[in-house]
């Protein structure tokens, strides 16, 4: 498992990514949704900034829940709901998988993605977040299966986050807001497809840089 102030760097690595995305965010979500996807962001990004010293300690699956949490509470909207779900899913994942990290990195990533289509009820194509965290999970278990260290996993999970997240401009809504609005999203990228990206590109960019525990 990485250390503590491993874990705590990756958290605020994406807190900061999060927060620089704000406009993005809600350029994309008012397309065709409610407009505000850049706020929850920001409500996110200080939620994980305030729980960041709180991980110290914390097994991954403790801080995983703990993310969850705060999550839940502080950016209640669809999307940081559906994101909190899948942290509190992967939580619950038994990642006692040795000194392989990777294995357990993937199982959870798994079980994010699983937790997101069954709360959501889409699948890959719908034209949601499931679009970029599907094919990203897909990339890092092939990447560790091909011998690919941690950090070689997130630059491959994140290449196809960016990929799946691009893809979305093609598709046709099918839930939400979007799907009655589908003339105004179509050519658009998904709002929240393009978060999940973020996430991955801030987790990608952290995790390399840091020493492995």
């Amino acid at each position: 498992m990485a250390n503590v102030a491993s874990v705590q760097s990756v958290v605020l690595a994406v807190a900061a990514r999060l927060g620089e995305s704000g406009e993005l965010l809600n350029r994309l979500d008012g397309t065709a949704g409610d407009g505000d996807l850049g706020v929850t962001a920001g409500r996110a990004a200080e939620a994980l900034i305030e729980l960041a010293p709180t991980l110290d300690g914390l097994a991954r699956n403790e801080a995983l829940k703990a993310i969850g949490m705060a999550l839940a509470r502080n950016a209640p909207s669809t999307g940081g709901t559906l994101i909190a779900f899948a942290c509190l899913a992967a939580a619950r994942v038994d990642s006692d998988v040795g000194e392989d990290r990777r294995a357990a990195v993937a199982a959870h990533l798994d079980a994010a993605r699983d937790e997101i289509a069954r709360r959501g009820k889409v699948g890959p194509g719908d034209r949601t977040m499931l679009d970029a965290l599907d094919p990203a999970a897909a990339a890092f278990r092939e990447a560790a299966d091909s011998g690919r260290d941690l950090g070689g996993c997130l630059v491959a999970a994140a290449a196809a986050a960016d990929a799946g997240a691009t893809a979305t401009t093609g598709m046709e809504p099918t839930t939400g807001r979007a799907a009655w609005l589908a003339d105004r999203a179509r050519g658009h990228e998904d709002a929240g497809a393009r978060l999940v990206a973020i996430v991955f590109e801030a987790v990608s960019g952290a995790v390399p840089s840091i020493a492995e525990g």
